[in-house]
């Protein structure tokens, strides 16, 4: 069983790659798959928050259930999990990512600005809106807008703010995507691109642990309140479809599991595909939200089985299969010593 840890593990893989061997300029496109399928997500991102836009001015003007606009919502939100903590690619993609969602949000800041946009006397519109604070833009707004006790979309007022939030909440999807209609990895030398994608999983499996660290807090003390999409109890939803979302990535076609078989290295490959599939089956299913999950000590413990699943995968990728595939993880020059 080869299943070691390194210590090359403790390093982040936001750090800087050195990789052995001359890089070849040949353009053979390594990257293309990878780039396929942000392309694709980006699109079908697009494609919900219209959806989430349209329904919202439904319900508004046309006395659409408003149950329709959350089942938007989600739908946006199941959409967004592949694209969520993305931090390679397209630079003009990460500079939309950030208005998308004001995550955590540890002052309850999209509450209490909300609330100074409805006691306002502005028309608020999408390009009004552009103006204002990320916290009033993108998909916390407007959970807040469609769940929390305070919203009321039968008032004229929060029905023009939940318009406005949903408008602009289209538009930088629409940024988005016209961002990743160009490969930001052509012309990418064949040795540097395992590493990209490497990374890329990395990052946001680390995002991700870090969405479930707030809500778990210290041993004893959760905070439920920074659980992602609290308000909404949609939580453990959208933490299973993050794992898939990532699952499906290591699989791809061109992906770091092929890497791992090309080079020969077929049990880690198992391994690590198992473990992604037991991170999946170990988030909790029985329909008890997150936010009252933690109150129990078997609750918890739960939570606490899932993160350490997560942690191993972090554990592994950045040690045994970066040591597998040739990658040597190091500082970046700001690091210090």
């Amino acid at each position: 069983m080869r299943f070691r840890l390194n210590p090359i593990a403790a390093f982040s893989l936001s750090a800087t790659v050195l990789l052995g061997g001359c890089l070849s300029q040949t353009e053979t496109g390594p990257n293309h798959g990878l780039w396929q399928l942000q392309k694709q997500r980006s699109e079908q991102f697009l494609s919900a928050t219209t959806d989430l836009a349209k329904t919202t001015q439904s319900v508004c003007t046309q006395g659409t259930p408003i149950d329709d606009a959350r089942q938007a919502w989600k739908t946006v939100m199941a959409n967004w999990m592949p694209l969520q903590g993305v931090e390679k690619g397209s630079e003009d993609a990460l500079a939309q990512s950030w208005r998308i969602q004001f995550y955590p949000d540890k002052k309850n800041t999209t509450g209490r600005k909300i609330n100074a946009l409805l006691a306002s006397d502005t028309q608020w519109t999408a390009e009004a809106l552009a103006e204002q604070s990320v916290a009033v833009q993108g998909v916390g707004a407007m959970e807040w807008l469609l769940y929390d006790q305070q919203a009321d979309l039968s008032q004229p007022k929060h029905c023009e703010v939940a318009m406005a939030v949903s408008a602009r909440l289209q538009q930088t999807a629409s940024a988005l995507n016209t961002a990743w209609q160009h490969n930001p990895w052509r012309g990418m030398p064949p040795s540097m691109a395992v590493s990209e994608k490497l990374g890329a999983l990395t990052h946001q499996l680390d995002y991700v642990l870090k969405k479930l660290s707030g809500p778990l807090g210290k041993p004893g003390f959760p905070n439920p309140y920074q659980g992602e999409a609290w308000r909404s109890r949609h939580s453990l939803t959208l933490l299973r479809q993050s794992i898939k979302a990532m699952q499906t990535q290591y699989h791809a076609e061109g992906g770091i599991e092929q890497a791992l078989r090309e080079r020969g290295y077929e049990e880690v490959a198992d391994r690590v595909s198992e473990h992604w599939q037991l991170a999946y089956n170990s988030v909790p299913q029985d329909g008890e939200p997150l936010f009252d999950r933690l109150n129990s000590v078997a609750g918890y413990r739960d939570m606490l089985t899932v993160y350490n699943n997560l942690e191993y995968l972090k554990l592994v990728l950045g040690g045994q299969v970066a040591q597998d595939l040739g990658i040597i993880v190091g500082f970046n020059a700001s690091d210090g010593d």
